[in-house]
């Protein structure tokens, strides 16, 4: 997201407000005209400086209504842009810093909460137009922290973000009721989890780009357990399977297959 700089008398940062997304992020350009060149103003000045409640309406037909303080825009106010983009709430040296609603009008999202400096900082929560929503801790317009999104067809995730993404650990409920607890990696299940299936079935060990992968244990409901090596979500290499009845086949799979001779490996029990 781009840093805009603003003059004294510019309104502010959009780095906070250009179709910005839970899952990706894009530039949407500078869209703030200086105030000293590409407007007009109507409302109470002091010593000739805009200071007061005023209405500033760009040439482009951006428009702000609110509070100026010695020609800057400072306090509560509404800047709505011509493309259909609004800002509502507080501004502080013409940046949204405080508590303030977006409405992003390309992607039809909002997000409420907190801003600092021209951007998402704090709490907040983002609302998309398909009712994907995400509200938890922000760092510069991206997702940083504990926050929870809850997805329109029923998943949903709490824990940590990084760079905008789920990293670190969290719990993903599924909305068939399955449940993934474990590491994250750039949105990715990575390193070590556990994962219970909603009819009773659970692994826990290595994941690897969101595939069971590495070693663990797989536990069936019906009591039949294998601990071994996975590959892409399936028994691939040295692993031992035993049967709920307590029978034991220890050797090599493939693709969830055994590799050798059954009969043999049971004998050797």
């Amino acid at each position: 997201m781009k840093k805009f700089i603003l003059t004294v008398l510019a309104f502010l940062s959009l780095g906070a407000y250009n179709n910005i997304m839970a899952q990706s992020q894009a530039d949407g350009g500078n869209k703030n005209p200086d105030l000293k060149n590409a407007g007009k103003y109507t409302g109470s000045r002091k010593a000739g400086k805009m200071h007061g409640k005023g209405v500033y309406e760009w040439k482009n037909g951006d428009r702000f209504e609110g509070n100026f303080v010695d020609g800057q825009i400072d306090g509560y106010g509404r800047y709505s842009w011509v493309e259909g983009d609004i800002y509502q709430g507080d501004f502080k040296d013409g940046k949204q810093d405080g508590v303030g609603t977006a409405f992003y009008a390309d992607k039809c999202n909002t997000y409420e909460g907190e801003w600092k400096n021209g951007k998402r900082n704090g709490h907040g929560k983002l609302t998309w137009a398909n009712g994907d929503t995400y509200e938890g801790e922000w760092v510069d317009d991206m997702r940083v922290g504990e926050g929870i999104f809850t997805a329109a067809n029923g998943d949903r995730y709490v824990g940590h973000y990084e760079n905008n993404m789920r990293n670190g650990f969290g719990t993903y409920y599924h909305n068939n009721g399955d449940v993934y607890a474990g590491q994250w990696v750039n949105g990715e299940k990575e390193g070590i989890g556990k994962y219970t299936y909603a009819n009773g079935n659970v692994y826990e060990g290595q994941f690897t780009n969101s595939y069971i992968e590495g070693h663990g244990t797989f536990v069936w409901a019906s009591g039949a357990t294998y601990t071994g090596q996975f590959k892409e979500d399936m028994r691939n290499g040295a692993g031992t399977y035993t049967t709920a009845s307590g029978r034991v086949i220890a050797g090599n799979w493939k693709d969830n297959r055994f590799a050798g001779d059954i009969n043999s490996a049971l004998a050797q029990r």
